[in-house]
């Protein structure tokens, strides 16, 4: 009794092995349960010809004769009819083409499934790329699109090789290649290839084949995901000594700085010291950034376009020109000369500065920072096309100025507040005239979190010396109105009389809130303008999403600042030439040469309608020892600013007319005129 469960029980552990063996089998995927039907299929077609050549001798045929007769009636059922001889015969051949009918079933549903499930794959966006050279960003939200479409402008005419770009986030693949293909129905030469995954996750990044990149853009809106993918892409970048690849990345909040910089393995001196260790993190600080440029803008309309197209692929931006391939003729030939001296030769560019050979950014008086052959040229241009130069180096003509300018100072109105403001109010004590006045209208507690009346104090006695008054409110600080009402705005407005008006998004994390309530401020200041015609203050507003500001530019004609947009476009320039970072940075500090819109008739008489070639203007701004880069015709209406325009064409010098009024884009020390 016992060897009979014992037996049993053997019986059943061998028929559970067989069944573990076979699930085993069929696990491994199509080609698996593939190759096992056509083994099947071999053994019946084996089996059954060994019955014909044992109960139908009669027929003379050999065993391989079987074989082909039973493998053509399993491959074609149509065949039997054709068939005649014994019944045994006849039987085994529908045998062959009722198995031959099931296998071939079989194995179509398996392909089936196979390319189903192969598809199914494919649709998460879990295969690795095969790239090299290409651009990987890391997240998918307002900002990719802005970077997806400077990249396509970027490639647009380099038609040499097929560019690619991929990006991952958390989201289905499918959803983000439909969104794209909504927004970028022609990539030009641009491959978009999607994927989904963790962008802190080391199996996600290296299926991005981030080793082989050229660079790395990290897209998130979140500082901390951001900083755990800046962790998670510079080791593996570090562990790799072959890879070049390097990440660019914005910290929105100054706070999270010093925490980013670790991350990125810079070496850190102290917290208020950094220095490149490891050479693979880009960091681009939004809030510093922003408030340099709302700074800028607040005093100059129209400057936020200016640095838009400089930061942006579009139009004209800078390009780094290396002494190598179709240039080693050009560093031969200005080889020692000034930026002044250089300017008067090109005829497509403007010459801004140099990158000297310790890396150095150097861009200063254009008549004493010179080119050297082992050093770079920095200029705005159209693209990157071939720079061209002339040998014929005009005589200037144009009448000295006769008008004598008075640096004034001026009130500014800044209307809510968010975590940018101590650094702009910091940036305008180093930048407005002395004198000049602040007032800051918003909610006090909001107010009173990020900046006190201590500060205040410390930033009125500027270094001991009295520069820039900042004041809470019009008369008093206990006395702020909400200024989301059109009464309150009106009364503002008359009792402040600004010369410029800075709007900022206020504390929300709510970016359509934030824009909402911008909006409204806009609507109000159209609304007093229409009914004021004599009020001609300046307008700068922060917005925070492109659509919005799309909007807002209906409604008047303002600088309008959209931190998201501005973040976008430099991390597109970065990635695609990191020495620009550097560049960007160094136009931005309050010392040294910024951009500036200023007067023409400061450099030149304007006299009615005066025509002058460009060489001669781009002359008469480097005798005042600023750097000539664009012009703004404003005589019938307010014109938006043309950089970096040819200033010879067929051999001849172009000329532009000016009038009382027109201004010229250019790099200065300070705004003084």
């Amino acid at each position: 009794m016992q060897d009979k469960k014992s037996a049993k029980r053997e019986r059943r552990s061998f028929k559970k092995l067989i069944h573990y063996y076979f699930d085993l089998w069929l696990s491994k995927g199509t080609v698996s349960m593939a190759v096992l039907l056509f083994l099947i299929t071999g053994v019946v077609i084996l089996v059954l010809s060994w019955f014909i050549k044992l109960f139908c001798a009669a027929r003379g045929i050999s065993f391989w004769q079987a074989v082909w007769q039973t493998l053509t009636h399993t491959l074609d059922p149509g065949v039997l009819a054709g068939d005649d001889g014994t019944r045994a015969f006849l039987f085994i051949m529908l045998l062959a083409t009722l198995c031959g009918v099931f296998f071939t079933a079989l194995l179509i549903g398996v392909v089936n499934d196979g390319i189903s499930s192969r598809m199914n794959e494919l649709s998460k966006g879990l295969e690795p790329v095969i790239e090299k050279d290409h651009v990987v960003i890391l997240g998918f939200n307002e900002s990719t699109f802005i970077i997806i479409s400077e990249l396509i402008e970027a490639y647009d005419n380099q038609h040499s090789k097929r560019n690619a770009i991929v990006i991952m986030d958390k989201y289905d693949k499918q959803e983000m290649e439909e969104r794209i293909r909504v927004q970028f129905p022609y990539t030009g030469n641009l491959k978009i290839i999607c994927r989904s995954g963790e962008t802190y996750n080391h199996a996600d990044l290296e299926r991005c084949s981030i080793l082989n990149s050229k660079s790395i853009i990290v897209a998130l809106d979140n500082d901390f995901e951001t900083i755990k993918t800046i962790i998670a892409c510079t080791q593996m970048l570090n562990e790799s000594k072959d890879s070049q690849s390097f990440v660019t990345a914005v910290i929105n909040h100054k706070k999270n700085e010093f925490a980013a910089r670790i991350a990125g393995n810079d070496k850190i001196d102290d917290e208020d010291s950094f220095s490149i260790g490891n050479d693979r993190l880009e960091l681009l600080m939004l809030e510093n950034t922003i408030s340099k440029i709302m700074t800028h803008t607040s005093r100059q309309k129209g400057l936020s376009k200016v640095f838009i197209e400089i930061f942006n692929f579009s139009g004209n931006e800078i390009y780094i020109v290396r002494n190598e391939g179709m240039y080693k003729d050009l560093f031969e030939k200005f080889d020692g000369m000034t930026i002044r001296e250089i300017n008067r030769r090109l005829h497509n560019a403007i010459a801004i500065g140099v990158i000297d050979p310790d890396g150095k950014i150097i861009i200063d008086d254009p008549g004493k920072v010179a080119l050297s052959a082992d050093s770079k040229l920095i200029v705005v241009e159209e693209d990157d096309n071939r720079i061209v130069t002339g040998e014929y180096v005009p005589d200037p003509v144009y009448d000295p100025p006769t008008k004598v300018y008075e640096d004034k100072p001026v009130t500014i109105l800044i209307m809510d507040c968010n975590p940018k403001l101590p650094t702009v109010l910091e940036e305008m004590c180093n930048y407005l005239t002395p004198g000049s006045v602040i007032h800051i209208v918003a909610d006090p507690e909001e107010l009173d979190s990020l900046i006190d009346d201590k500060a205040i104090e410390s930033l009125n006695d500027h270094n001991g010396q009295p520069t820039v008054t900042i004041k809470r409110g019009i008369k008093s600080k206990d006395e702020i109105p909400d200024i989301y009402e059109y009464k309150n705005f009106e009364n503002l407005i008359d009792e402040c009389r600004p010369d410029f008006l800075l709007m900022m998004s206020g504390m929300t994390d709510d970016n359509e809130e934030a824009d909402t309530r911008s909006l409204n401020l806009l609507l109000f200041c159209k609304h007093y303008k229409d009914l004021h015609p004599e009020a001609d203050f300046g307008v700068t507003c922060e917005m925070r999403n492109v659509e919005n500001q799309n909007l807002a530019d209906v409604l008047m004609s303002s600088d309008f600042v959209v931190s998201r947009n501005i973040a976008a476009l430099m991390m597109s320039q970065i990635a695609e030439n990191r020495e620009l970072k550097d560049v960007f940075e160094t136009l931005l500090v309050s010392e040294g040469y910024e951009l500036y819109i200023k007067p023409a008739s400061y450099y030149m008489n304007i006299n009615g309608e005066t025509e002058v070639d460009l060489f001669s203007i781009s002359e008469a701004v480097a005798e005042k020892h600023e750097i000539f880069i664009g012009y703004k015709l404003n005589y019938d209406g307010d014109g938006d600013a043309v950089l970096a325009p040819d200033k010879a064409k067929y051999g001849k010098p172009v000329t532009i007319t000016l009038h009382d009024g027109d201004q010229f884009v250019v790099l200065a020390e300070d705004i003084t005129v």
